[in-house]
């Protein structure tokens, strides 16, 4: 299958600057994967976080945090190693690192990397040393999905559609894999309402798939979910610009879903 690369923002947003030797360290709560590397003694030489598709924009904590997007930290100012991050896409490896030790600090980079699949993909972070006597040092590697991305497509009913990963925010282990997909329905769609929903579900599944680790039972509660926001969300100061649809929730009744539990966020 042929896979169109959409054109996303590219960022480079300096968010601090160095000023002490070890920089604090704070979880990027968005983020659906992390990982750090170390030097020998034990010390965190830097942090880098991704943030699968829209769930940093959903999750409303780092919302600053873009796009599938990685964070990345530099924890150890003044030791002579910059920060970076190594990732593996489509049999392609990409890198984005640090100017030099700390310059910046933290960094949010948006990858531009969206196709209309959600793609597993490998990443890990890395040390370099900023004078090139020593060889780089990496962390260990993390798999995550690139979260997919369609603003095309022959339909009345959305004008965008995407869907990403949500491990950290929804799974225990032992869980099935969870994933959100986000609609951004028409004034049309809105109107047409539950009318619409076997070809809104169509839609959104023809311009950006929902992954086949899904379950039955996830992809029953999501479509149960899109019933719910396309019957109770015909004006967008009730439920907002966009239409969310979780596999993480529980596939619960139709009679509750038709009294709209929770208003659809069930």
């Amino acid at each position: 299958m042929l896979r169109k690369w959409a054109i996303m923002r590219t960022s480079g947003i300096v968010v601090a600057t160095c000023g002490l030797v070890m920089a604090a360290i704070t979880p990027a709560t968005a983020s659906t994967s992390h990982q750090i590397v170390e030097h020998a003694d034990g010390n965190i030489a830097g942090e880098v976080w991704f943030n699968s598709g829209n769930h940093a924009k959903h999750s409303t904590s780092q919302p600053k945090n873009g796009f599938n997007s990685f964070t990345i930290k530099d924890t150890f100012c003044g030791d002579g190693w910059g920060v970076g991050v190594e990732w593996q896409l489509s049999d392609e490896v990409f890198t984005h690192r640090s100017t030099t030790d700390c310059e910046p600090v933290e960094v949010t980079y948006e990858t531009g990397q969206a196709t209309t699949i959600v793609t597993e993909f490998n990443w890990r972070p890395f040390m370099w040393d900023v004078t090139g006597q020593y060889d780089t040092v990496y962390g260990a590697w993390q798999s995550d999905w690139m979260g997919s991305n369609s603003t095309e497509g022959d339909t009345d009913l959305f004008t965008r559609t995407s869907v990403h990963n949500d491990r950290l925010k929804y799974d225990d282990e032992g869980s099935p894999h969870t994933f959100t997909a986000t609609m951004w329905p028409t004034v049309h769609a809105r109107l047409a309402g539950p009318l619409a929903v076997r070809a809104m579900w169509r839609d959104l599944q023809e311009r950006t798939p929902l992954p086949s680790v899904l379950t039955a039972d996830q992809r029953e509660s999501m479509y149960k979910q899109l019933f719910c926001h396309a019957m109770y969300g015909k004006h967008p100061e009730l439920g907002g610009d966009t239409w969310e649809i979780e596999s993480a929730r529980p596939n619960i009744s139709w009679q509750r879903v038709l009294r709209g539990e929770g208003k659809c966020n069930w």
